[in-house]
C-alpha cells in the first residue's frame, strides 16, 4: 500500500474521500442491519443481513488501510493491518457472493461463497504480495456474479424494478473500478487515478447502498417462487376464474372461492371497511386481495411480497379493462373468462 507522510495537498484529499467510503460504508451496514433486526420474518441467512456484513468488510478495509497508510508506516504494524484490510474486504465480497446466491436461481451449492471464505483465511498464511492478487481473484468473481444477476433479473423484471436493477449494476461496477484504481497498481499509475479510484468507489458505494436500501422490490427476485393459486371471484361469490401455480389436485376449487368470498365479507363488515381486505394471513400462507368494480382477484402466496400485492392489482386492473363488458353483462356462464389464462402468464 502506498504511504503517505504527514502534510501534504494529496494526503488530505486521500484523507477526505477514504473516511467518505468508511462513513457511507458504515451507515448503509447499519440501515440493512436495523432493516433485518426489525423484520418479524427475518432468517439468519437473509439477503438483508448479508448486505449489512458486505459493506461493514468494506468500512473496515477502509479504515485498516487508513491506519496502514496514515499512521502506522513501519513494520509489523503496517503489514498486520493492510492484511486485516485484505481481509475485511475479501470477507465483505464473500458476503456478496452470499448474496448473489441467495438471489440467482443456478445450482451453485454456496461455491462462491465457500471460496470467498477460502481466500478470507489465505491472506493469514500467503506472504504480503500476494495480497493484493487475491483480492483481485475475488472482486473478478464478484463482477462475474453482477453480470450474472443482470442476465438473470433483465427478462424476468419490468418498470421501476429494472430500473433499480439498473443502478445497482452501474453502482458496483462504477465501485468496483474505484477498487481496483485504489490499489497499489492505481498509485503507482499516478496520483491522479489513485485519487480517481477513491472518488469513483466512495460514489458506487453510495448508488449501490442507496438503491439496495430503498428498492424492497429487489429482495423479492423470487416472487415467482413463492404464488400457489389465483381465484377471481364475482362480488357475489361465484368463481369467474381459477389458476394453480403449484398443481394440487386435493382443492376443491368452488369452495374455497367461496369461503374466501365468505371471510372477506365477515371482516369488511366487522371493520366497516368500504374497500374490503388487502392482506390476510393463516398459518404459512398469506392471501392477497385486490379489488375491482364487480369483483375481487384473490393470490394465495408463500409470502405477502409487495411486489406480488403490486403485481395482483395490475392483474385486477386489465382483467377489468379486457373483460369489462362481460362483467357487466354476467350471468353465471364461465366460458368468457377461458382467455384469462393468457393474461395470467402475461402478468405473472
Amino acid at each position: 500500500m502506498p504511504l503517505f507522510e504527514v502534510g501534504g495537498f494529496a494526503r488530505d484529499i486521500f484523507l477526505i474521500l477514504s473516511s467518505g467510503i468508511v462513513f457511507y460504508s458504515m451507515l448503509f451496514s447499519i440501515i440493512f442491519f436495523n432493516q433485518w433486526y426489525k423484520d418479524k420474518y427475518k432468517k439468519k441467512l437473509d439477503l438483508r443481513l448479508a448486505w449489512s456484513i458486505f459493506f461493514f468488510g468494506l468500512s473496515v478495509n477502509s479504515i485498516c488501510f487508513i491506519i496502514s497508510d496514515f499512521w502506522l508506516t513501519t513494520e509489523p504494524m503496517n503489514t498486520t493491518f493492510v492484511a486485516a484490510g485484505y481481509i475485511a474486504v475479501i470477507f465483505a465480497l464473500s458476503s456478496f457472493f452470499a448474496a448473489m446466491e441467495m438471489i440467482l436461481p443456478y445450482r451453485t451449492r454456496h461455491s462462491l461463497t465457500l471460496i470467498g471464505i477460502v481466500s478470507t483465511f489465505m491472506v493469514l498464511i500467503v506472504p504480503r504480495a500476494f495480497f493484493e492478487p487475491l483480492a483481485l481473484f475475488v472482486a473478478i468473481l464478484a463482477l462475474i456474479g453482477i453480470a450474472q444477476f443482470l442476465r438473470y433479473t433483465w427478462g424476468g423484471t419490468s418498470g421501476e424494478v429494472r430500473i433499480s436493477v439498473q443502478w445497482v449494476v452501474i453502482g458496483f461496477v462504477i465501485g468496483w473500478i474505484g477498487f481496483i484504481a485504489r490499489s497499489d497498481t492505481g498509485y503507482i499509475l499516478g496520483e491522479s487515478i489513485y485519487t480517481l479510484g477513491l472518488l469513483l468507489l466512495t460514489v458506487g458505494i453510495v448508488i449501490f447502498g442507496y438503491v439496495l436500501s430503498t428498492s424492497p422490490a429487489l429482495d423479492e427476485l423470487d416472487w415467482n417462487k413463492q404464488i400457489l393459486e389465483l381465484y377471481v371471484i364475482q362480488s357475489g361469490g361465484i368463481l369467474m376464474c381459477h389458476h394453480q401455480f403449484v398443481e394440487n389436485p386435493d382443492i376443491d376449487q368452488v369452495l374455497t372461492a367461496a369461503g374466501i368470498a365468505g371471510v372477506q365479507s365477515l371482516f369488511q363488515e366487522i371493520t366497516r371497511s368500504a374497500t374490503g381486505l388487502n392482506i390476510v394471513s393463516i398459518g404459512d400462507y398469506d392471501i392477497l386481495f385486490a379489488h375491482g368494480a364487480a369483483f375481487t382477484s384473490v393470490l394465495i402466496a408463500k409470502k405477502p411480497y409487495k411486489i406480488l400485492l403490486d403485481k395482483v392489482q395490475e392483474f385486477t386492473e386489465k382483467f377489468e379493462y379486457e373483460f369489462g363488458t362481460v362483467l357487466q353483462q354476467f350471468e353465471g356462464s364461465l366460458k368468457e373468462f377461458h382467455s384469462a389464462d393468457e393474461l395470467i402468464h402475461t402478468v405473472f
